[in-house]
């Protein structure tokens, strides 16, 4: 009987650890999926990219749907948008049921929405500026009712955006997880 005692405890002390990790995790995974809000897409994609990422091994939607504790039919669509990003691959067991595993290397995929989205929005501020810039000229500083100074500061910073993005979407995936890992990892230290 006293050998069973330490057993117990220890099992009991495995499963408050495992409880305290997946409830971290779930923490996290909420933390990401409001970080990837931000970037334009759903909470969820987020969660799930973060446990996917993460896991040891592959998981089912079953898994995710309990790990999250959210509906499958909140699942199953994300999944399926995951994976047409290329950020989540998919693959079958012997019993037909789908797994996803993380995909080796995100920087491709961060890159070409980066391309699709956020340089389409700076080009168009920047062609918005230059249209303003252009009536303020016409007008002349007198009868403007802008701030030369001020509308020459904007074009320069949308200007650097335009550049910052350019040269971030410019660089290869091999320069871009060492460079961004560098500075990740100054930050980490400083």
């Amino acid at each position: 009987m006293k050998n069973q005692t330490p057993k117990k405890a220890d099992k009991k002390k495995t499963l408050q650890t495992t409880t305290t990790e997946i409830n971290k995790l779930r923490a996290l995974s909420e933390s990401v999926g409001d970080f990837i809000r931000y970037w334009g897409f759903r909470r969820i994609h987020g969660q799930i990219w973060t446990q996917v990422f993460l896991s040891k091994t592959s998981l089912s939607g079953a898994e995710l749907t309990e790990r999250l504790g959210v509906s499958k039919a909140l699942i199953s669509p994300a999944l399926s948008e995951l994976e047409s990003y290329g950020l989540i691959l998919m693959s079958e067991d012997g019993k037909k049921t789908k797994r996803y595993s993380a995909a080796p290397n995100v920087i491709p995929v961060i890159k070409e929405i980066l391309k699709e989205r956020e340089a389409k929005i700076i080009a168009n501020a920047k062609e918005q500026f230059n249209a303003l810039s252009k009536v303020h000229q016409k007008r002349g500083d007198q009868d403007s009712i802008l701030e030369k100074d001020r509308l020459e500061e904007l074009g320069q910073m949308i200007s650097l955006a335009q550049f910052a993005l350019n040269f971030i979407i410019g660089q290869s995936d091999e320069e871009s997880i060492a460079c961004w890992t560098e500075e990740a990892l100054k930050g980490l230290v400083e």
